[in-house]
């Protein structure tokens, strides 16, 4: 099959407890699609408060607490992946989505320490504890807050991210309209647009990008996370729209989307698809 030029930015294996598939599959999912690349992200979530048992990694079938051993598994099969699949043609790196919490920094800075990650993204998920981004636990975060007080600790937490220098992109943008759209209704809308000013400012003087994250489509939106509508006013603050990413949970989800996607390539401002750390 002939190259697309495009990277995956942005893809989940069976490490992740929420994703299925090896990593082997992944890649051949990837080369089957055309990709060049692929970049793995499995999730990696250490909140001790979390309200619900998500901050674990799968190894071999257990699910095991999310720390520096446990994630060493998953490196080690990317870093061999990588080796294999080179003489294919496909370029294999390895990455995190980060779970960001408050004071989560030294945990990060203890993995970003302890490998030699590509690319890291900034996952914003919970607050408090309660994970917003699931369908088991959106209501128990939602119903503790305004629509001001939700979209207040989102921005918060995404500026306090981007300024430890330690991500190199924040994921999915607006992923609280997962859910946030059927409980708040249309004044999620308007409370995300009175934030996004002191968001996009923290993201460009950090240096810090976004994602187009193609998985919105896959959940039924009319658009990415986040919208393209608020990828220009990012891009229109200066700040960077770094790569392309399916989110993808199972082998057949990679490279999901791309094909809608590539009207809109003109807003990711970056002639490398791949990310470079």
């Amino acid at each position: 099959m002939p190259k697309s030029g495009l990277y995956d930015n942005h893809v989940h294996c069976d490490f992740s407890i929420d994703a299925v598939g090896s990593v082997d599959e992944y890649c051949e999912a990837a080369l089957a699609f055309g990709l060049d690349g692929l970049t793995f992200t499995t999730h990696y979530d250490t909140n001790p408060n979390a309200r619900y048992n998500y901050t674990l990694i799968r190894v071999a079938g257990d699910d095991l607490p999310a720390s520096i051993e446990s994630f060493a598994a998953y490196a080690n099969t990317v870093l061999a992946a990588r080796k294999r699949f080179a003489g294919r043609g496909l370029e294999v790196r390895l990455g995190v989505e980060f779970g960001w919490y408050e004071g989560a920094e030294a945990k990060l800075r203890e993995l970003v320490d302890a490998f030699p990650l590509d690319y890291v993204l900034g996952g914003i998920h919970e607050i408090d504890g309660y994970n917003f981004a699931g369908r088991r636990g959106f209501e128990a975060c939602f119903e503790r807050l305004t629509v001001d007080q939700l979209m207040s600790s989102i921005a918060n937490q995404m500026i306090d991210c981007a300024r430890t220098g330690l991500v190199d992109t924040i994921a999915h943008l607006d992923y609280h309209r997962k859910y946030g759209l059927e409980f708040y209704g249309s004044e999620l809308i308007a409370a995300q647009n009175r934030v996004w000013p002191e968001v996009f400012a923290a993201l460009r003087d950090t240096d810090t990008a976004l994602e187009i994250n193609t998985s919105g489509w896959r959940r039924g939106f009319s658009d990415p996370f986040p919208t393209f509508e608020i990828v220009r006013a990012a891009r229109d603050a200066g700040v960077r729209i770094a790569h392309l990413g399916s989110d993808a949970h199972a082998p057949d989800q990679v490279g999901d989307s791309f094909a809608r996607a590539r009207p809109y390539l003109s807003e990711v401002s970056t002639s490398d698809p791949r990310p470079t750390r």
